[in-house]
């Protein structure tokens, strides 16, 4: 393989030239698809107000108080601050994100709109986060990227004039973003490589087997153990693999299809509806240039 080779090869690929397959409005979608996110996970969680935001909700305020660390404000500390009701002050701090959500998604001040969403989020999670299941991590990350990138310049209702770097900006923007997916793919892939567990089946079959974590039925009972070890090797080799088959244009189409049915799955099935839809939207945001530039050379190739 010569050196021209060589070269034409890398820049078929996402991480040799930062303006490959880069859409210019891709910050905004990410903002856009986040803010939808958020309201529409917040306001099922709201139609259960008394169950988890109450004081005495299913996790007593008392016990998500004790439980928080020196450093980490809970609404309570506030109500004693200010000698409030705290029905008051969790009313208040879900008013006050569901409306910098609103103006986040219509591109309002969307620096300061991202600030409120990640301050209201942080105290609404340390009362329920009990029952997050990790996609209060996901979506704090999330609001702190919106926080620094530059997601008002385009789809929005006031829009921000442009400078002469913004493209620049935007590109090293959304390469972070890639880079914080692939990373966790990384580690949640290596991690489980570490557990036998993963490797000879066990917790495939006890994860289909155990009615409290698989609220539907999807695998058949009493499978040969290669069935369950196939399923348990294959989400290893999927996540530790993922940051090099999404390099590559013949098979980012496939991961991403995997990925984001492995998603599906959970969501689904395993009753952690707005962990994996989370996790959707961010494939879906980091690639979909890619894959749409792939799809378009395909098409091409075809009318060729």
């Amino acid at each position: 393989m010569n050196s021209y080779t060589i070269k034409s090869v890398l820049k078929d690929n996402v991480f040799y030239n930062i303006t490959y397959c880069y859409n210019t409005n891709q910050l905004e979608v990410f903002r856009i698809l986040v803010a939808l996110f958020a309201i529409i996970s917040m306001y099922t969680l709201v139609l259960d107000y008394d169950v988890f935001f109450a004081p005495n909700g299913i996790v007593n305020w008392e016990v998500s108080n004790a439980n928080a660390l020196w450093f980490e404000c809970h609404p309570q500390k506030i109500a004693d601050f200010l000698s409030m009701p705290p029905n008051y002050v969790m009313i208040a701090i879900l008013t006050l994100y569901f409306l910098g959500l609103i103006a986040l998604l219509l591109g309002i001040y969307t620096r300061l709109s991202a600030i409120i969403c990640l301050i209201t989020f942080t105290l609404i999670t340390n009362v329920m986060s009990s029952f997050a299941f990790g996609v209060d991590i996901y979506q704090s990350v999330c609001f702190f990227f919106l926080t620094i990138f530059p997601t008002g310049y385009s789809l929005s209702l006031m829009k921000k004039d442009d400078y002469p770097n913004l493209n620049q900006v935007k590109q090293i923007c959304i390469r972070v973003l890639q880079l914080y997916l692939i990373i966790t793919y990384i580690s949640a892939g290596f991690e489980k490589a570490f557990m036998p567990n993963w490797w000879n089946g066990r917790f495939i079959y006890f994860l289909s087997n155990d009615p409290t974590i698989m609220t539907t039925t999807f695998f058949p009972k009493d499978q040969n153990s290669l069935f369950y070890i196939f399923f348990g090797v294959m989400v290893v080799f999927i996540e530790s693999l993922y940051f090099m088959l999404v390099w590559f244009k013949k098979t980012r189409l496939y991961i991403l299809i995997i990925i984001i049915s492995m998603h599906l799955f959970i969501a689904l099935f395993m009753d952690l509806l707005f962990f994996g839809l989370l996790l959707i939207v961010l494939n879906v945001v980091c690639w979909y240039p890619a894959i749409l530039a792939n799809l378009k050379i395909k098409e091409n190739d075809k009318s060729i």
